[in-house]
């Protein structure tokens, strides 16, 4: 059965930078193959990317109850959620709302770090959130139910983490924390390219389904980082090295002292330069980009347009951006 009703709810920015890539400024919005819903709490307005008119898609509201969620569910063929992507209990929830409404196909909130790696999930809480919700969509595809599912890892946002310094860059001041020597390896995409993977992974459906898949843009280095953010720039920059232990160490003294959100993002910087956790090898041994006919995400290209979107917008573009 092909996919054509697609509901996508969670995350504003995710779920903009996927209705970009569904909505291609190149194709006109009544000439898609696809028609798409948005589910939002109550309280929640649209604002769409430029391309995409109102009349394009349908807003649907929930309290995100397993009642409300089931009947908002109800004559879709896939549900997208970029949804709280740590926490366990609402993800499982969203499934367990989209099966009782006959929905066949699920794409859960992943596109960050490889979930599998236990390593990871041990140092982030909501990796083992995410690792919980892996295994209950594993369990309801042997189930005899027709279920489906895909989950997909694409690695660090850099742009959106790029703008927002959570990356230790600072594009304003010109200067880099970098907890390491700069050269460890790691899977880093663009917001505008995680939208495009999870459209692509919807047009190859039946290639990927049931698979946890690895979509990175690019492997990179904070190094090579640094250096097209410089050219981007036009000046050298300041740079700081730290060991990696020290940003562990940082990011559990935020959480335990109340700042969850602080401590968070340094524990997931800590992954970039973490080589005993080597969290690119999926990426680079299991590589689904060929797969999804996606080409490699020039590093150069993801912080030069960060750079613009900072100066502009002050925040990250979405594929939508003017």
């Amino acid at each position: 059965m092909a996919i054509k009703k697609i509901l996508l709810t969670g995350n504003w920015e995710l779920f903009l930078t996927i209705l970009s890539a569904l909505y291609p400024i190149s194709t006109p919005p009544d000439k898609s193959k696809y028609n798409v819903t948005i589910l939002t709490y109550p309280s929640q307005t649209l604002a769409l990317p430029s391309q995409v008119p109102p009349s394009a898609v349908q807003h649907r509201k929930s309290d995100f109850t397993l009642q409300s969620l089931q009947a908002a569910l109800a004559g879709h063929d896939l549900v997208v959620s970029t949804m709280s992507g740590g926490d366990a209990e609402l993800q499982t929830r969203i499934i367990d709302a989209a099966v009782a409404a006959g929905v066949k196909r699920f794409i859960p909130h992943e596109f960050g770090h490889d979930t599998l790696n236990k390593e990871i999930q041990a140092r982030i809480s909501k990796y083992a959130g995410r690792a919980q919700v892996i295994d209950h969509l594993k369990q309801l595809s042997m189930a005899d139910l027709g279920f489906e599912w895909t989950g997909i890892a694409t690695g660090y946002t850099l742009d959106t983490s790029l703008i927002s310094g959570d990356l230790g860059f600072d594009m304003g001041w010109h200067s880099a924390t970098i907890h390491g020597i700069g050269t460890e390896p790691f899977a880093a995409s663009s917001l505008e390219r995680v939208g495009q993977v999870v459209a692509s992974v919807i047009s190859h459906w039946e290639e990927v389904k049931n698979r946890y898949i690895y979509a990175a843009g690019a492997i990179t280095s904070a190094n090579e980082v640094l250096r097209s953010a410089e050219k981007a720039t036009g000046r050298q920059w300041t740079v700081g090295n730290y060991d990696v232990e020290e940003c562990i160490r940082e990011g559990e003294t935020r959480i335990d002292r109340g700042y969850p959100d602080s401590g968070m993002f340094l524990l997931e910087r800590s992954v970039l330069y973490d080589e005993q956790l080597d969290a690119s090898a999926s990426f680079r041994n299991h590589n689904a980009n060929e797969m999804l006919q996606l080409q490699p995400e020039p590093i150069e290209d993801i912080v030069k347009k960060a750079y613009h979107d900072l100066k502009h917008h002050g925040k990250p573009g979405c594929g939508c951006s003017s």
